[in-house]
């Protein structure tokens, strides 16, 4: 047990979503988008194609956790960066309008590997 006039940082990243931070606002992107690097890292993380290899289970779990957070309610165990993640997961494979779970094909994790392949076929086949 660490002494009460210890130094240690918690990490806010791992810490329970219990009040201590406060609400967080997951309606926004997580990085600040008046920098570059906050653009790219919010750009790179919803276009990730690992995202694509997410199942059924998963998505539904990233769901629940982004609309039960929305709507108030209590998540146990649930921490920063599993919200984050679960945003994250949502945002790339559910409509941000209607809310339903989009053609794998539609999807934005899919923009990156589906266009190198029309771009890589247009480009063998020009004449």
């Amino acid at each position: 047990m660490a002494p009460a006039h210890s130094t240690t940082k918690t990490n806010p990243t791992v810490e329970p979503l219990d009040g201590a931070l406060g609400r967080i606002n997951i309606d926004e992107p997580r990085w600040d988008q008046t920098t570059y690097e906050g653009r790219a890292k919010h750009f790179f993380t919803i276009t990730n194609p690992l995202n694509l290899l997410k199942g059924d289970k998963e998505l539904e779990e990233a769901r629940r956790i982004v609309l039960g957070y929305k709507a108030g309610e209590k998540v146990p165990g649930l921490t920063v960066d599993k919200l984050w993640n679960a945003k994250h997961v949502y945002d790339s494979a559910f409509h941000p309008d209607s809310g339903e779970k989009m053609f794998i094909l539609g999807r934005m994790s899919a923009q990156v590997p589906c266009n190198m392949f029309i771009t890589g076929m247009m480009m063998s086949f020009y004449k």
